[in-house]
């Protein structure tokens, strides 16, 4: 027990020398009461990327109900899209699953561009037109958006 609390201690006064021997101090002579000096500010600043999709109903999904009739057309539904980058990047869309049976349609092109910043808003609109041709079942699709900087 003793070892490692020794170990531990001499560690951190290792890091403490490490760290205060990085340090530099200069004195900078001035003339007539007045002396200046420059100080450089360094950092690197990380790629940073997130998106929040809201969608208009529960467990992050867009609901038209369970008895829909062939050639009903519904719409507003609108899901909202929000994109924090601090580089410019693109935002794609693929739909999948049963978009032809549910006569799924969005708003929001396959493919968008936006400029870095914070809260970069988007929304697509969903409806669905159910063709006279699909048959009795229930069916699900899935919209899969994609954020990539450039």
């Amino acid at each position: 027990k003793r070892s490692i609390i020794f170990g531990s201690l001499v560690a951190a006064l290792l890091l403490s020398a490490a760290a205060y021997a990085t340090a530099e101090s200069v004195t900078i002579a001035g003339t007539a009461g007045s002396a200046t000096g420059p100080v450089a500010v360094k950092a690197t600043v990380n790629p940073k990327l997130s998106l929040t999709i809201v969608t208009p109903d529960a467990s992050q999904s867009v609901d038209f109900g369970g008895a829909v009739d062939p050639g009903t057309v519904i719409g507003g539904k609108t899901v909202s899209l929000s994109i924090d980058s601090n580089k410019d990047f693109s935002l794609t869309k693929s739909a999948s699953g049963n978009v032809a049976e549910l006569g799924l349609l969005t708003t929001l092109p396959a493919t968008s561009a936006g400029l870095k910043g914070k809260n970069v808003p988007f929304t697509d609109a969903y409806s669905i037109d159910v063709p006279w041709t699909t048959l009795p079942a229930v069916y699900a699709a899935s919209v899969q958006y994609t954020v990539t900087q450039h």
